[in-house]
C-alpha cells in the first residue's frame, strides 16, 4: 500500500520546535502523529510531543500524558484519531521498537515519521516506515522498520507562505510584510496564469493544439467554482472585509498601548 500524508510540513515543524525546546540530556524527541484513514491512506494532519526520558540503556515515556492529550485533540476535532509517531533524527534502534510497540496499541498500523532536525544531509530529510513482523514461529520474534512512500501536500494558506518565504530566499531580499504589496503581487501572478490559461485555450480553438478532454474539465471546473457577483456587490463584501480589518488593527493598538501602559505601572511600583 502507499501511505500517503498531507501536511507533512505542518507536521515537521512541529518537531523542530520540540526539538529546540527538549532537555539537554535528551538526544531526540518523540509524539504523536494524528490524522485519518482514507481508502487504504493515511493523511497526517496535526502532532503533539509526549515527554520521554532515554538513555543508552532503557527509555520511558509518559503514556498517560500521550492518551490524555490524544483524547483531548479528538473531542476538539472528531475526525482524528492516533496513525501513529514521529521521532527527530533519522536513525532507528531497539528504543524504536518498543516505543512502536506502545502506539501499535493505539491503531492497527502506525506510522513512523523521522525527521532530521540536525540537517546532516544540509536539507530536512522526511522519512516514513512502518513495522512489519519478522522470526521464527514459535521461536524468537521482532519487527523490522519498512520505508514507505508518503507526499507532502499543503492547504492554500500553506503554500502561499511557503511561496513568499522561498521568495525571499531566491532573491535575498528583506521580507515585505506590506498587505498592499502582497495583494498586488498575487493579483500580478493571477493574471499571468490567467493569460496562460487564455492563450492556450485560443491554440486549441485555433487547432494548433490538440485538445485535452480531462484539462477542459477541470477548467470548467475552475470556471463554474467562481461566484457570479455584480460590481456592486463585490465592493460591499471588500469595504466590509477593510472595516473588520480596520477593526483589528484598532484593537491591535489599544492592546499594544494597554500593555505598555502596565509595564510603566509595574516599574513606578
Amino acid at each position: 500500500k502507499q501511505w500517503y500524508q498531507r501536511r507533512v510540513v505542518i507536521s515537521a515543524g512541529n518537531v523542530v520546535d520540540n526539538f529546540e525546546r527538549r532537555e539537554d540530556s535528551n538526544k531526540r524527541v518523540i509524539g504523536t502523529l494524528l490524522g485519518r484513514y482514507d481508502k487504504g491512506t493515511v493523511i497526517i494532519s496535526e502532532s503533539f510531543a509526549v515527554p520521554h526520558q532515554e538513555t543508552d540503556e532503557e527509555v520511558s515515556m509518559d503514556m498517560e500524558y500521550a492518551n490524555r492529550i490524544g483524547e483531548l485533540q479528538k473531542k476538539v476535532n472528531t475526525n482524528l484519531y492516533t496513525v501513529g509517531w514521529y521521532s527527530s533524527g533519522i536513525v532507528i534502534n531497539e528504543h524504536s521498537s518498543l516505543i512502536h510497540a506502545f502506539y501499535k496499541c493505539q491503531c492497527p498500523t502506525p506510522v513512523h515519521l523521522t525527521v532530521d532536525t540536525q540537517f546532516k544531509e544540509q536539507k530536512m530529510k522526511i522519512n516514513t516506515h512502518i513495522s512489519l513482523p519478522i522470526g521464527v514461529k514459535g521461536g524468537s520474534e521482532g519487527c523490522i522498520f519498512t520505508p514507505v512512500q508518503y507526499t507532502v501536500q499543503g492547504s492554500e494558506a500553506e503554500q502561499v507562505s511557503l511561496k513568499f518565504f522561498n521568495g525571499l530566499k531566491l532573491n535575498k531580499k528583506s521580507p515585505n510584510f506590506n498587505d498592499r504589496e502582497q495583494l498586488l503581487s498575487n493579483c500580478t501572478d493571477m493574471l499571468s496564469q490567467l493569460n496562460l490559461v487564455l492563450d492556450h485555450v485560443k491554440k486549441v480553438l485555433s487547432g494548433s493544439v490538440v485538445p485535452d478532454k480531462e484539462l477542459g474539465r477541470q477548467l470548467m471546473e475552475v470556471v463554474q467554482s467562481v461566484p457570479n457577483l455584480d460590481t456592486d456587490t463585490t465592493t460591499n463584501m471588500l469595504n466590509s472585509h477593510m472595516q473588520d480589518l480596520l477593526a483589528v488593527e484598532y484593537l491591535t493598538y489599544l492592546t499594544r498601548q494597554q500593555l505598555a501602559i502596565n509595564a510603566r505601572i509595574n516599574q513606578v511600583l
